[in-house]
Order: C-alpha cells, then structure tokens, then sequence
C-alpha cells in the first residue's frame, strides 16, 4: 500500500516523529497529530487511508477517537499503540470489540511495518 495516507496521534514527540520516519522510508504518506481532538479535526472520511493512534493520548484518548469513529460507522483501519502493561487487559477487548489491530509499545520499524500491513488488509466492516 505505498503511498497511503496514514494520520498519527502520538503526544511524546520523540516516539511520533520516529513512528513518521519509519513510515515515509516504507513509502507512505504521514501527517502528524499530538492529541485526540486534533486528530479528530484533521480526519474526514476517506482523507486517510489509516489511523495510528496512541491508546493515552492528551485531550481525547485514542479509545475515545475509537469508539467516536466506530460508533458513527467509519471503518477506516486503525492501529491503536499502548504502552501499558497493566492497561493491556482493557485495552485488548476494546481493539477486538471496535475492529483495530492492537501494537504495544515499545515496538520497532519491522512490527510497525507488519501492523500496517496486517491493518489494512483487515476488514473492518
């Protein structure tokens, strides 16, 4: 899928910006969001061809923009990212209930790179 548009909401600035190099070196194309509710602001539908979000995300999770999306019926692709062990056993429910693929942190370019593959073959409907 080279050349895809993907939006990233990541709020740590240094994980968001190595989540885009990886991405524009594998060929996609990558916008850049720091909390949920401008994540939310930049997505239209069909504006993006997947959503990578953080699970924790400032100002609106990235469960929030889930379930916001979902519930509204958009099925774009979505990576949720979380870097909470502990988390973990609310979170995986939840990305299987609202159709995302799950990546934990801290993961690197090989397992982002296989997540978006996985995601965007992955029906969401």
């Amino acid at each position: 899928m080279d050349g895809c548009r993907i939006l990233v909401a990541e709020d740590e600035p240094m994980v968001r910006h190595l989540v885009r190099e990886c991405l524009v070196l594998a060929g996609y194309d990558v916008e850049l969001s720091d909390d949920g509710r401008d994540a939310l602001g930049r997505y239209r539908p069909g504006s993006f061809d997947l959503l990578i979000l953080d699970s924790m995300l400032t100002r609106r999770s990235g469960l929030e923009v889930v379930a916001q999306l979902r519930n509204a019926g958009d099925g774009v692709p979505i990576i949720l990212t979380s870097a909470s062990a502990t988390g973990m056993g609310r979170v995986e429910p939840f990305a299987f209930t609202y159709r995302v693929e799950l990546l934990r942190k801290p993961f690197g370019a090989r397992d982002l790179r296989a997540a978006v593959e996985r995601a965007t073959r992955r029906p969401t409907g």
